[in-house]
Parts: C-alpha cells; sequence; structure tokens
C-alpha cells in the first residue's frame, strides 16, 4: 500500500527526500506518482528498517554509452550499509524529535515574524516618508503666512474702498443739497420776476 509522502519516508529512515528519491531510482523503494505528491509503498519502508539496510549514501547516475548508435542508458548506483546497535538509535531517535521539535517551534516564529515583516511593510508602504511629512508641513506653513498676508491685504483695501465710499457719499449729499438749493433761489427768482 502506498501510504507516505517523501517526506514521511524519509523521517522514518533519517535520510533527505534527496536520498528517497535515489532510493527510489535505484529499485530499493516503490513508488506511486499521484498528482504531483509521490506515495512510497509502506512495505519497503517496513523491510528496510527491519532489515537495518537504511544506505547512508546512494549515487545513482546516467551514463550515456560512449557508441552513438546504442542509446541505452547504462544506471550505476553505490552503496554503503550501517547496521547502528539498537542504544544509539535510540539516541538517535531522541536528538532527532528533539531538533525537529526544535526546528518546528523556530518555523512558528519565523512565521510569526515574516507576519510582522509584511505588515510593517505595508504600513511603510501606505504611509508618508518624514522628509515628505516636514516637505508638507513647510508648504503649509507658507500657505497659511501668504493667506494671512492676503488677508490683511483685503481688509486694508475693504478700509480704503469703504473711507472711499462714504466720501463719495457725503459728496453726492452736498451735490445734492446744494443742487437743491440752486433750484429753491432760482425758483423764487421766477417767481419774483412774475
Amino acid at each position: 500500500m502506498y501510504k507516505h509522502t517523501r517526506q514521511e519516508a524519509a523521517d522514518m529512515l533519517w535520510i533527505s527526500t534527496r536520498s528517497i528519491d535515489r532510493y527510489v531510482k535505484s529499485w530499493r523503494l516503490r513508488s506511486k506518482k499521484d498528482g504531483k505528491v509521490v506515495y512510497i509503498k509502506l512495505s519497503d519502508l517496513e523491510n528496510l528498517i527491519s532489515w537495518g539496510m537504511v544506505n547512508q549514501e546512494i549515487i545513482v547516475e546516467k551514463k550515456q554509452a560512449s557508441n552513438k548508435s546504442n542509446n541505452n542508458e547504462a544506471y550505476f548506483s553505490t552503496s554503503k550499509e550501517v547496521d547502528f546497535p539498537s542504544n544509539i538509535k535510540n539516541q538517535m531517535d531522541e536528538v532527532y524529535d528533539d531538533l525537529r521539535n526544535e526546528i518546528k517551534e523556530k518555523d512558528v516564529v519565523i512565521r510569526e515574524l515574516s507576519i510582522r515583516v509584511w505588515r510593517a511593510e505595508e504600513i511603510a508602504k501606505n504611509s508618508v516618508s518624514l522628509i515628505d511629512f516636514k516637505k508638507s508641513q513647510f508648504l503649509l506653513e507658507e500657505s497659511k503666512t501668504s493667506l494671512n498676508q492676503t488677508l490683511s491685504d483685503l481688509q486694508a483695501e475693504k478700509e480704503t474702498i469703504t473711507s472711499e465710499l462714504k466720501y463719495q457719499k457725503t459728496n453726492n449729499l452736498i451735490l445734492l443739497i446744494s443742487l437743491i438749493v440752486l433750484f429753491a433761489i432760482a425758483g423764487t427768482i421766477f417767481l419774483i420776476k412774475i
């Protein structure tokens, strides 16, 4: 039964996934591919573990035949079999489990830090730099002083126009009164002559 993935098989045998691939290429492990996932046959893994035939190194090379007419590929494998005593194997199991747990804890920390870095990058991307902020503050202050100057100029112009308007009103009033007086005098002179 094809039950374990490459990583699970590597964990069971204490080897890397590359070594699992080498075992598959050398036909020591049978495999089945389902989509992108490669599954290893459970009985082959159990046989390797029970016989103590886990190799530390398996090298598989493809060599082209020197004859151009012969396109057959030759596969070569070399292996070194190691049989560990049970007490060393137990100690290695403990060390392996401790290291595996430590790696998992560090992976969690790395994941949390990556999320924090991502959030900080998003905040930095959406924020304004200090130079741009100071520049905008300077431009704002400059525009405020410019507006205050314009406002004071408009106030002075308003006062000037108001005083001119008062002067014009008084002149118009005096002119009207003088015209009324002239008409009154002219009317009385006209009446006297008649």
